[in-house]
């Protein structure tokens, strides 16, 4: 039986320190998507809850179970006041499951804001409601110019994995 030659280590540990290097630096991004980074979680008021839009979508996941769909509604929020143009939040989680499934499919799916490509994965799935605890996941996005408040907003999206 041939052992594994050591002179491959090298290469090989090398590889996989570049491989890190181009992850960290964004290198291996979607070329689709827009620049944005996940901003954190911010605490939503009640009154605060009403400056979100609902966001209809439809979702499909797939597993050893079976094939499931569904509709949800996420809701977001728009925030171009700062240097920078903030995407906020959040998905209602019921206690049938349904809703946990469709937080995996937007783990996995874009967002359309105006003309930008932004991913999902930042909307938070929420047990709270306004005001008693509920955050919401929130986006900033490091392309050049201000997304309007009222920009059109498109969840979409492949089927994914259970």
């Amino acid at each position: 039986m041939p052992s594994f030659p050591r002179w491959l280590i090298l290469p090989l540990a090398a590889a996989v320190v570049l491989l890190g290097v181009a992850a960290q630096m964004g290198w291996l991004r979607d070329p689709t998507l827009a620049k944005a980074d996940y901003a954190g979680n911010i605490d939503v008021s009640a009154e605060e809850a009403r400056s979100y839009r609902d966001v209809p979508f439809e979702w499909r996941v797939n597993g050893p179970a079976g094939s499931f769909t569904g509709r949800d509604i996420a809701r977001l929020r728009i925030d171009p006041s700062g240097e920078r143009t903030v995407i906020c939040g959040w998905l209602r989680l019921d206690k049938g499951g349904q809703s946990t499934r469709a937080s995996r499919w937007l783990s996995e799916a874009h967002l359309i804001a105006g003309t930008l490509k932004l991913t999902a994965q930042f909307i938070a799935p929420a047990d709270k409601a306004p005001g008693d605890g509920l955050t919401a996941g929130c986006l900033r996005i490091d392309e050049p110019g201000h997304l309007a408040s009222d920009a059109p907003l498109r969840l979409e999206g492949a089927p994914v994995r259970e």
